[in-house]
Protein backbone atom coordinates (compact mmCIF):
# COMPACT_ATOMS: atom_id res chain seq x y z
CA UNK A 1 0.00 0.00 0.00
CA UNK A 2 1.21 3.42 -0.95
CA UNK A 3 1.90 5.73 2.20
CA UNK A 4 0.09 8.48 1.13
CA UNK A 5 -3.12 6.31 1.03
CA UNK A 6 -5.09 5.38 3.70
CA UNK A 7 -6.97 1.78 4.41
CA UNK A 8 -10.70 1.76 3.08
CA UNK A 9 -13.03 1.04 5.76
CA UNK A 10 -16.04 -1.64 5.37
CA UNK A 11 -19.30 0.37 4.08
CA UNK A 12 -21.20 0.94 8.08
CA UNK A 13 -24.09 -1.54 8.20
CA UNK A 14 -27.43 -0.01 8.17
CA UNK A 15 -29.21 -0.76 11.26
CA UNK A 16 -32.66 -0.25 9.64
CA UNK A 17 -32.14 -3.33 7.40
CA UNK A 18 -33.70 -6.44 8.39
CA UNK A 19 -33.44 -9.73 7.17
CA UNK A 20 -35.37 -11.82 5.56
CA UNK A 21 -38.02 -13.46 6.70
CA UNK A 22 -37.62 -17.58 7.26
CA UNK A 23 -39.34 -19.34 4.68
CA UNK A 24 -41.36 -20.80 7.03
CA UNK A 25 -42.92 -17.63 8.65
CA UNK A 26 -46.62 -16.72 8.76
CA UNK A 27 -46.28 -13.79 6.01
CA UNK A 28 -44.05 -15.61 4.28
CA UNK A 29 -47.02 -18.26 3.09
CA UNK A 30 -49.66 -15.71 3.52
CA UNK A 31 -47.66 -13.44 0.74
CA UNK A 32 -47.26 -16.70 -1.55
CA UNK A 33 -51.18 -18.34 -1.04
CA UNK A 34 -52.19 -14.72 -2.40
CA UNK A 35 -49.65 -14.27 -5.09
CA UNK A 36 -50.70 -18.11 -6.25
CA UNK A 37 -54.28 -16.90 -5.87
CA UNK A 38 -53.97 -13.64 -8.32
CA UNK A 39 -51.55 -16.05 -10.47
CA UNK A 40 -54.50 -18.85 -10.76
CA UNK A 41 -56.91 -15.44 -11.76
CA UNK A 42 -55.08 -13.89 -14.53
CA UNK A 43 -54.61 -17.88 -15.92
CA UNK A 44 -58.36 -18.38 -16.28
CA UNK A 45 -58.94 -14.69 -17.80
CA UNK A 46 -56.17 -15.70 -20.54
CA UNK A 47 -57.99 -18.78 -21.02
CA UNK A 48 -61.09 -17.17 -21.45
CA UNK A 49 -59.39 -14.53 -23.79
CA UNK A 50 -57.82 -17.10 -25.71
CA UNK A 51 -61.35 -19.11 -26.60
CA UNK A 52 -63.07 -15.83 -27.12
CA UNK A 53 -60.57 -15.11 -29.93
CA UNK A 54 -61.00 -19.04 -31.47
CA UNK A 55 -65.22 -18.64 -31.57
CA UNK A 56 -64.40 -14.87 -33.03
CA UNK A 57 -61.44 -15.29 -35.55
CA UNK A 58 -61.03 -19.31 -36.23
CA UNK A 59 -58.69 -18.18 -38.92
CA UNK A 60 -55.76 -17.50 -36.72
Amino acid sequence: MMPSKTPRKGAPRNPSLRKPAPPDSEAVRECALELRRIGDKWNLRQKILNLISKLFCPET
